[in-house]
């Protein structure tokens, strides 16, 4: 049976972070930054999570991890065979005094609504799909790790600056919830409580340790409405 739920080959800046992590632990973990890159560095034979996400509560080492689906999505739901690996493997270098809790953490489903002014010379429809690819590739999973916020100021740079693109006249962000979706929210407010537009702080949306966001259906959770002087399309 093929295997899903793991993360693909480490980049090179990956392995730069995870050499010098391990170089520090020197085959014991001291710090959270230890633990973290033992995980990340854990042969292949007891399996990888997608992200990891390592913090101190209540003097516990708690350990959050999330796994990836057949598509590529990030999700919560992490087998207790790769739970109980990671405790195992962990067993090796803990101190003998940290107590270890491993816990699914949370993956935070966002859509987003984009109101454009576009160049009237230029072609509406090839500007919707670069827009559209833009923010496909801000939103790449492999570019995060889980706490990141989600800055609205450097996604909308990113979309002005898309050829065509005149001005980025609003990005509104709403957490989707339930059936196809994750059922984690967002700890901000919502400006709306029935569409759960997030009420952002300074152009950011922010997580918690534990959570991490994403499109998880970039074809229908991406919407972008354009005008020119004259006209508007959608």
């Amino acid at each position: 049976t093929p295997a899903i739920g793991g993360s693909d080959s480490p980049t090179i800046e990956e392995i730069r972070n995870m050499i010098a992590y391990n170089f520090s632990a020197q085959n014991r973990a001291v710090t959270l930054n230890d633990y973290k890159s033992i995980i990340e560095s854990m042969p292949s034979t007891y399996g990888a999570p997608a992200k990891v996400s390592v913090m101190e509560e209540d003097n516990k080492v708690r350990i959050k991890i999330l796994s990836y689906d057949e598509k590529g999505n990030l999700i919560d739901t992490v087998s207790n065979t790769l739970k109980n690996n990671i405790l195992n493997y962990l067993s090796n270098y803990r101190m003998i005094n940290d107590y270890l809790d491993i816990q699914s953490g949370e993956v935070i489903d966002l859509g987003l609504e984009i109101d454009l002014v576009i160049n009237k010379n230029e072609n509406s429809t090839d500007i919707l799909k670069l827009v559209i690819q833009q923010c496909v590739t801000f939103f790449s999973n492999d570019k995060r790790k889980m706490g990141d916020p989600l800055l609205v100021g450097d996604l909308k740079r990113e979309i002005g600056n898309v050829t065509g693109v005149v001005n980025v006249v609003d990005v509104r962000v709403f957490n989707k919830i339930g059936g196809n979706y994750s059922s984690s929210q967002v700890s901000q407010s919502y400006n709306d409580e029935v569409t759960k537009e997030i009420l952002q702080s300074d152009s950011t949306i922010y997580m918690k340790s534990n959570q991490i966001f994403q499109i998880r259906f970039p074809s229908s959770d991406i919407k972008v409405r354009t005008k020119t002087l004259s006209s508007t399309t959608f």
